[in-house]
């Protein structure tokens, strides 16, 4: 099967979410994979206006099911699949959610095809910002894995590490970065000032307050009120973080813009020069990878995929508590050149988000 052009079931949307932009840019590179016969299968909706159009327009082939990502109708849309399963030959089918495992596993176990697939599975989230909930969770995923996965896809080592009983059948595949601005030749960066951001939503875990502090903290050891903290996002803590930032006395240095779409955060990471991540968890982090494949300084948590790419002090920091943070915010102060070499350093390495790269990481990852 190896050596015959795969003819891969791609399933494209997500949990009461539909078509998601980041399954949708993997898609349109997938589809140009002369190794790969592409068959794309979603619900109705989507993520953000037109990206049923830009499968289309791209002559992707694909199947809608209406009220697919809803919990409803496992049978019937069991059926559905495992015609087109059949119908298209299908050798390899890759979902990203319990749901599509379930109907998948279901179709395997009640023989609806004649079909012989590989079943891979992307595991992109496992309740990991609760601790008790993320055992659980480890515990059921991975035994259904177990039972029904011919293959795992990891988005980072840190996924992987939770998911270890099932390293004999996991790899590591990154997203990659498709739009225009990650493959440019320069990287230009001004660093006349701290300008630094980190868009996440204000909810347990984020730990936006954390960088306020660490922001006020610089400003009172350096006296530097040119700084600014950009925090893009919505949520129940808003209100608890802009509070802090009036009491810390920072609230000028904190712009709190709200909900914004991604090419407007794509846009701010190039506008600053620093890209904060204050989370106590992520399975991968786009926060993380973003700025890091756009030439930005970044400094991380050791969560998600930052362990992976960051050569701490090199191409990007790794902090532990908000003292660290603060002690390292007041060395960039005053060594703005810093700032700029470990810029330049990520945008060197940026290639691991290359089309190419992950391409061929994750042809590797479904055989």
């Amino acid at each position: 099967m190896e050596n015959k052009r795969k003819k891969l079931l791609f399933f494209g949307s997500d949990y009461r979410v539909g078509l998601t932009t980041a399954l949708t840019e993997q898609i349109l590179v997938l589809n140009k994979q002369p190794e790969i016969e592409l068959f794309v299968v979603s619900s109705e909706q989507e993520m953000e206006p037109g990206l049923h159009e830009r499968l289309q327009a791209a002559g992707v082939e694909r199947c809608i099911v209406p009220g697919l990502d809803q919990h409803s109708d496992f049978r019937h849309k069991a059926r559905q699949i495992a015609d087109e399963i059949d119908r298209r030959g299908i050798t390899h089918v890759n979902v990203h959610n319990n749901w599509q495992l379930a109907l998948l596993a279901w179709i395997r176990t009640a023989r609806l095809t004649h079909s012989r697939f590989r079943l891979i599975y992307t595991i992109h989230g496992f309740r990991h910002n609760h601790p008790v909930k993320a055992f659980f969770a480890v515990a059921i995923i991975g035994g259904a894995l177990l039972l029904f996965a011919d293959r795992v896809i990891s988005m980072s080592g840190y996924v992987s590490r939770k998911f270890r009983f099932l390293r004999y059948k996991t790899s590591v595949v990154y997203y990659m970065m498709t739009d225009p601005e990650f493959a440019r030749k320069e990287n230009p960066i001004d660093t006349s000032r701290l300008s630094m951001l980190f868009p996440a939503q204000f909810r347990h875990g984020k730990n936006q307050k954390m960088l306020v502090r660490a922001l006020a903290r610089y400003v009172e050891q350096t006296g530097d009120r040119t700084c600014r903290l950009i925090l893009p996002g919505s949520g129940p803590l808003w209100e608890d973080v802009r509070a802090e930032a009036e009491r810390l006395g920072v609230s000028s240095q904190v712009d709190m813009p709200g909900q914004l779409p991604h090419k407007q955060i794509i846009a701010l990471y190039e506008a600053n020069n620093i890209a904060l991540v204050a989370s106590n968890s992520e399975t991968y982090g786009r926060c993380i990878a973003e700025p890091f494949a756009l030439g930005r300084c970044l400094i991380s948590r050791k969560v998600g995929i930052a362990p992976d790419i960051i050569r701490n002090g090199k191409n990007g920091f790794l902090y532990d508590s908000e003292q660290q943070l603060a002690e390292l915010l007041v060395q960039l102060g005053s060594d703005r050149q810093r700032i700029r070499e470990v810029a330049d350093a990520a945008f060197r390495d940026r290639t691991i988000f290359s089309p190419e790269k992950v391409m061929e990481s994750y042809l590797k990852a479904i055989d």
